[in-house]
């Protein structure tokens, strides 16, 4: 009987691994045809010259070949190349980068992050991009103290959202950066990010077999759409960009960044935006928080992930600037926690030749902040500023005062 009962459980297991070998080779296929007959193409009408903000690659395949594309493109032609998170996604702010230097300085810019998007998440975009760089790429990266507190390891999702459609298929072609996710994957909810991945293939067969039948690229929104003089300033804005970008009169825009952060930012008590405090802040009794209660800034595993990227990026040979961000103090209560890792990564920066601003000192003056650690109008001036004097020249970056 046991015997019986084996031999069925055997021909049941045989049949379930036959049926997924098969569909394995249909998938297999299948795919690779539809990918080398299938023409992704453009459907948001940006142009980079105009600005560009993409909080990932995408949602479809379409529209990830395209930004993949776009985005390697950006990096080859000295287009002003911006990476971070949540920070980037304030499209309102006159000085956020891709509305600023494509507006007022004609400078071609692209934006890339939302929130969760961390230094691991960014090595592996980058990576993925390798055959991109070149001596005219102009890379900002964008850093975040919140990077670095007790949950703020990149999570499973972002890692899904992110290393995903072309930029997986890219580190997959390479031994090197497979066996590097594989690690990844091993040590952090193995069968849930392979769950997500997983999902991410099917859905990338599901949408190009939805161009084959159709015909059509997959439309898809932009996430940012540039102002009438960002499109106005594309008449003036040339590929490739100059390797020194265009000064501005950094005097006269500080001046009007505080004036617009007094307007907007100096009526209550915690120096962030008006409606901010209204619509948040002033509803609770006590605003205040503490950034990094459960564990050490220093000890995060953000800070192995941060060192890995900047030594890749020496390697490389890569220009990038580095921007560590500031906290609120008036909110955030255990700011000075975080002093040592600041210190320990500009010592990170000096050991591999990265240029980095350290903003962290800033206090809360109207204009810096949004919120309680979100650039505002005068906190994104001053970063613009950096970025712009970096480079424009070798000159080592003096910050002005907020």
């Amino acid at each position: 009987m046991w015997r019986h009962t084996l031999k069925g459980l055997y021909q049941h297991l045989l049949a379930a691994l036959t049926a997924a070998g098969i569909a394995l080779l249909a998938y297999l296929g299948l795919n690779s045809y539809l990918t080398h007959s299938l023409h992704p193409r453009a459907t948001d009408g940006l142009d980079v010259r105009a600005g560009i903000y993409l909080p990932n690659m995408g949602d479809n395949w379409n529209e990830q070949s395209v930004n993949f594309v776009r985005m390697g493109q950006a990096l080859a032609d000295g287009t002003l190349v911006v990476m971070g998170s949540s920070e980037l996604s304030r499209h309102g702010l006159r000085f956020v980068p891709y509305r600023f230097f494509p507006t007022e300085l004609g400078v071609p810019t692209l934006a890339y992050g939302h929130a969760k998007l961390q230094s691991y998440g960014i090595f592996r975009v980058l990576q993925s991009l390798s055959a991109s760089f070149t001596p005219r790429t102009k890379l900002v990266i964008m850093l975040s103290p919140a990077w670095f507190a007790a949950e703020g390891e990149l999570p499973s999702s972002a890692f899904a959202e992110h290393i995903s459609g072309p930029v997986l298929d890219s580190l997959w072609s390479r031994p090197p950066a497979r066996d590097g996710l594989i690690y990844w994957v091993r040590h952090h909810e193995t069968w849930g990010i392979l769950g997500l991945l997983a999902q991410a293939r099917l859905a990338t067969l599901r949408d190009k077999l939805q161009m084959w039948l159709t015909g059509r690229p997959i439309a898809s929104g932009a996430a940012y759409d540039p102002t009438p003089a960002a499109r106005a300033a594309t008449r003036h804005a040339a590929l490739p960009v100059p390797n020194a970008l265009p000064q501005a009169d950094w005097p006269r825009l500080l001046e009007e960044a505080r004036a617009t952060g007094r307007l907007l930012s100096g009526a209550n008590p915690y120096a962030v935006r008006n409606h901010y405090y209204r619509t948040h802040l002033s509803l609770v009794p006590d605003p205040t928080h503490q950034e990094f209660a459960r564990g050490d800034p220093l000890a995060a595993r953000e800070f192995t992930d941060l060192s890995q990227l900047m030594e890749y990026l020496a390697h490389k040979q890569v220009r990038a600037f580095f921007i560590m961000q500031p906290l609120n103090s008036r909110l955030v209560l255990d700011t000075e926690r975080f002093i040592p890792t600041v210190h320990s990564i500009m010592a990170m920066c000096r050991r591999y030749g990265m240029a980095c601003l350290n903003m962290y000192p800033l206090r809360p003056v109207p204009g810096i902040f949004n919120d309680d650690m979100h650039l505002g109008e005068l906190g994104w001036a001053l970063a613009d500023q950096a970025i712009d004097e970096h480079f424009a020249s070798d000159t080592p970056w003096k910050p002005s005062t907020p």
